[in-house]
């Protein structure tokens, strides 16, 4: 034995031959594993046990089979691997090497466990890490933290302090915590509700449940209307979107165009480096502090930016902000002045403030003459455009449009997904495309199983007051024949696979072959027979895809040709579009031979619901094949203007 297993108990010996020979007690294992824990020693001692008996049981195979007349032995050796056996499994040398396993899957337990006790160790704040040699009070001697809220979401983060350091997500924020980025995005959820994007380099700190003090930098703060994000409230999860990072090279720059080289931790500069009070603002609206101003929401999303001499910008996007000057002890007025001091009965001296509005700016600025913080209002050099634009307001990218075909398969609108449904008579997932009678029962079904899906339904005939959607909204125009359906809701993909190509030509989704006419852009197919209605759930999809809404419906539309098949089929149908119970769009009695039709509804920056209906036009629902070619919905960011009001139309 090696000199690290000289001193090994006799205990463990004898436990590990009882363990060899199939004796070993659950009292006795337990024994063993305890020893395990506590001693590396005795982990290595195991491991060389093990091995020599691993060896000695191939030997041992070997031998039985030379005597069994069977295959001829073999003998491993140090420097070759053992030829395979192909009856190892539950021998003794398998026993052994799952053993093995189990202990170098507890010696990486035991690191994970150190790991992770030092990296709590490192979210302290910084003062704990400081000698208590130097006459400190210890750590443990200290108050616990208090935390507010959350890490959120991150986005190519580096740190001033240490650039390899990425602080995980969803790591809580503790008060008085400072977070100084060099480069890249942060975003800190309060519990309140309220979220704070930071933008490198910047330095912020956590100094109440409802603001922070940004010393350095830039930052966007969202809080929701009707009070969503001040005082106590619930925890509000999930990422925003990105819409203007700045990127050359690779690298983050700063509004100067510099690359961002410097290090926080290194400036000199008193405002960066000046902490704030870690006293709650009286105020339980959401603020955020600088160096020379104070930014206080009325139900708003507003940005704002202190560069290196204190001087602050901020700029709203949404809602109204109160902005007014402070002193912080980095310019302007000095203490001694009685204009700087807080306690001054003086009318005069109150410090002046501005209310701004959606799309208006205002700045703190020291005076060229009088070295004064003055506040002004707009920007300075700079559009209400330029101001909106430098700011970085999501974490991720927005998307352009949402696929429909994706979300009918179960999709969240900007994936692939294809080749399911949803059945028209329940609402439930269709996972094969059937054609067969599907009868109505007038009755809306909600689909529960897809979020962004409201529901679905089978108009039936003489059914007056058909209902569109859950908010109630009916619609009595529809005029069809007999009703009924013949398949579900179904996206088909661009490409039919060899494999729909065999299916048999009822399963008119594939035998319609390529429908080139219908897809543009090579998308897929959003089939339904006449007598289908299936509604969209636009506000879903604005809460998935925060900061973004549905703007428009596109699709090319129109009547798959049976007469590939059934010579004598008369397939025609009637198609509609609504918004909210609105009907925006339709097309009566369609026929293959009418060609497609182009379909393009603006849709409401509020609107709830989006329907598609396809109705038989009095010819009975045979060869009725409806199909929506390229189905998307165009998106716009939240305060994007349509331009234009969503009007009726009908063709």
């Amino acid at each position: 034995m090696t000199a690290a297993t000289s001193n090994i108990a006799p205990e463990l010996h004898a436990l590990l031959g009882q363990l060899a020979d199939e004796q070993l007690s659950d009292a006795g294992m337990e024994a063993l594993l305890e020893m395990l824990r506590d001693s590396a020693d005795a982990r290595t001692y195991y491991l060389q046990y093990m091995e020599i008996h691993a060896r000695l049981q191939w030997k041992h195979i070997g031998n039985d089979r030379e005597e069994g007349g069977g295959q001829p032995r073999v003998f491993p050796s140090i420097g070759t691997r053992p030829a395979r056996d192909e009856n190892m499994l539950g021998t003794w040398a398998f026993s052994y090497m799952v053993a093995s396993v189990f202990v170098c899957l507890l010696l990486i337990g035991f690191a994970a466990v150190q790991i992770s006790h030092d990296h709590d160790l490192q979210l302290v704040d910084d003062n704990s890490r400081r000698s208590t040699t130097s006459g400190e009070a210890s750590p443990h001697d200290r108050p616990a933290l208090v935390f507010v809220g959350r890490v959120t979401g991150m986005a190519g983060a580096k740190w001033s302090d240490d650039p390899n350091y990425i602080a995980p997500m969803g790591i809580g924020v503790a008060l008085g915590r400072t977070y100084k980025l060099k480069t890249g995005l942060m975003e800190i959820t309060y519990d309140s509700g309220a979220k704070v994007i930071l933008e490198g380099p910047c330095s912020y700190e956590v100094d109440s449940t409802a603001s922070g003090y940004l010393a350095l930098g830039k930052l966007v703060a969202i809080v929701g209307a009707g009070g969503e994000g001040r005082g106590t409230g619930e925890v509000v999860s999930g990422q925003w979107a990105v819409t203007s990072m700045k990127d050359e090279d690779g690298r983050m720059k700063d509004e100067g165009g510099r690359p961002n080289a410097d290090s926080l931790a290194t400036r000199h500069s008193p405002l960066a480096t000046n902490p704030s009070p870690l006293s709650p603002l009286p105020s339980p609206l959401f603020a955020v502090r600088t160096p020379t101003a104070v930014v206080t929401d009325l139900g708003t999303e507003f940005g704002v930016e202190v560069l290196a001499g204190g001087e602050t910008t901020s700029h709203v996007f949404q809602g109204k902000v109160v902005m007014r000057t402070e002193w912080s002890g980095g310019g302007g007025r000095g203490p001694g002045d009685e204009s700087a001091n807080p306690e001054s009965t003086n009318p005069q001296t109150t410090n002046p403030e501005l209310i701004l509005s959606a799309g208006q700016s205002a700045r703190v600025e020291r005076d060229a003459k009088s070295g004064e913080m003055k506040l002004l209002s707009g920007e300075k050099n700079e559009s209400s455009a330029q101001a909106k634009e430098k700011f970085v307001r999501r974490l991720r990218k927005l998307p352009k449009e949402l696929d429909l075909l994706d979300i009918v398969a179960g999709g969240n609108g900007t994936g692939n997904r294809r080749e399911r449904g949803v059945d028209p008579t329940c609402g439930r997932e269709a996972t094969s495309f059937q054609t067969m009678m599907y009868p109505g029962d007038e009755q809306y079904k909600r689909v529960e199983w897809n979020r962004l899906i409201d529901g679905v339904f089978v108009p039936v005939r003489h059914q007056r007051h058909v209902q569109l959607d859950s908010a109630g909204h009916t619609f009595d125009e529809f005029g069809f024949g007999p009703g009924g359906t013949g398949c579900p809701v179904w996206a088909r993909a661009a490409d039919v696979s060899p494999v729909n190509q065999r299916v048999f030509p009822s399963c008119w989704a594939y035998s319609i072959g390529a429908a080139e006419e219908f897809m543009p852009k090579r998308r897929g197919l959003l089939c339904l027979h006449s007598n289908t209605g299936i509604t969209f759930d636009l506000e879903a999809m604005r809460k998935l895809h925060a900061g973004a809404r549905p703007a428009r419906f596109r699709a090319v539309a129109g009547l798959a040709d049976a007469r590939r098949f059934y010579p004598d089929a008369y397939g025609m149908a009637d198609l509609w579009v609504f918004v909210d119970g609105q009907l925006l769009l339709s097309a009566k009695k369609l026929r293959p031979e009418n060609g497609t039709v182009s379909i393009d509804v603006l849709i409401a920056a509020d609107a709830r619901f989006l329907t598609l209906v396809t109705t038989d036009a009095h010819n009975g629902a045979s060869y009725d094949w409806l199909v929506f070619g390229d189905p998307v919905l165009e998106m716009l960011p939240d305060d994007a203007t349509q331009g234009k009001e969503a009007r009726p139309m009908e063709q």
